[in-house]
């Protein structure tokens, strides 16, 4: 390794974190693994994130082991300090870390070896240490469907079988589970889409296109649940349905056009629906509690108007439209096999009244 270019870049994209991001650096600087280098980079904070920051530069390491950047328009959500940090960043690895969570001391330690044991473009752990901000009770939490790894893993090259884990949530959306390959993000040309999914989308990007991925059973993640975080805030239905609205067009036009230039997915299409299902599913099911908030017209009303200014929407309204006819199918044969056993249990209670 040339000794200019650190093991791992830390990248924190950061806003009005005053109050937490002291904590992060904290477990950062205390890790047992120090060939790393920390870059934050401040989305127009207004508190006293900064002066935070700049008085931990120059600790552990040097006056560059850590640096501040600043942007100079808000963007609204991680995505784009995030791509810009990734950019800035010089190291062989990417840990992507949340301004208000922390790593355990031994974190770098145990996954930098693994990711280089394996050659690996993505080093995924399953679980993570989740704790109340509150009263700092702390448990270990996965957010995967079936059973986790007891080793390092290298999962199948198939993609087919890929997007089905997907479609089965056996894959942690959280983009700090994870350690990644720089140079893998850059020829892949991969960038974070500005929504409140972003973490979602990159991952499918992840799983879709790395081409040595490994799970593993290590928790070294610390997720502090804050309640006025973006992904935690409160927000009316109109507000709501704006945000997952932008989530679902911006991720889309991402996923599918990701999708389009790969070959495995224009010779499989039905993996590609697949794919793609995955992602619109991923943003229904975040509204699907407002429906019967309000009525139909009015969820018309808004949605035509979230709709009016994107450009080239043909393949978002292809698929919500083939996506609505395979639903009213399932409904038509599940309402046909609903009067099937009505009809049984009627012929049964007869039978057993006679």
């Amino acid at each position: 390794m040339n000794k200019n270019i650190p093991a791992v870049s830390v990248v924190i994209p950061m806003y009005n974190a005053e109050k937490y991001i002291g904590e992060c650096l904290d477990s950062i600087l205390a890790q047992t693994f120090q060939d790393f280098e920390v870059i934050v980079v401040d989305d127009c904070s207004t508190d006293k994130s900064c002066e935070v920051v700049e008085s931990y530069i120059g600790k552990g390491g040097g006056m560059d082991r850590i640096k501040l950047v600043h942007r100079k328009i808000n963007s609204g959500t991680p995505a784009i300090p995030t791509n810009l940090g990734i950019e800035i960043s010089r190291g062989e690895y990417l840990l992507i870390m949340d301004n208000d969570d922390m790593i355990t001391a031994t974190a770098l330690e145990e996954l930098y070896p693994i990711a280089k044991k394996f050659d690996a473009d993505v080093v995924h752990c399953e679980r993570f240490f989740e704790f109340d901000d509150k009263n700092y009770s702390k448990k270990i939490k996965g957010l995967c469907a079936g059973q986790y790894v007891t080793e390092p893993t290298l999962i199948t090259d198939d993609l087919a079988e890929r997007v089905k884990g997907l479609y089965y949530f056996q894959f942690v959306w959280n983009l700090w589970s994870k350690l990644i390959r720089r140079d893998f993000i850059l020829e892949n040309d991969l960038k974070m889409v500005s929504s409140i999914a972003a973490d979602a989308m990159f991952t499918c990007l992840l799983v879709c296109s790395a081409e040595r991925y490994v799970r593993v059973p290590n928790i070294v993640n610390l997720y502090r649940i804050v309640e006025n975080s973006i992904s935690h805030q409160k927000r009316d239905v109109p507000k709501k349905i704006h945000v997952w609205m932008n989530a679902l067009i911006q991720g889309f036009q991402c996923f599918d056009k990701f999708l389009s230039e790969r070959e495995f997915f224009k010779q499989r299409p039905d993996i590609k629906y697949l794919a793609l299902e995955v992602w619109v599913r991923e943003c229904y099911n975040n509204v699907f509690d407002i429906y019967a908030q309000i009525p139909a017209w009015q969820l018309d009303e808004i949605i035509r108007h979230e709709l009016e200014g994107v450009k080239d929407k043909t393949a978002l309204m292809a698929f919500l439209f083939g996506r609505m006819n395979n639903l009213h199918v399932q409904l038509n044969r599940q309402g046909a096999m609903l009067q099937q056993m009505n009809a049984q249990i009627q012929q049964l209670q007869s039978q057993i009244q006679k």
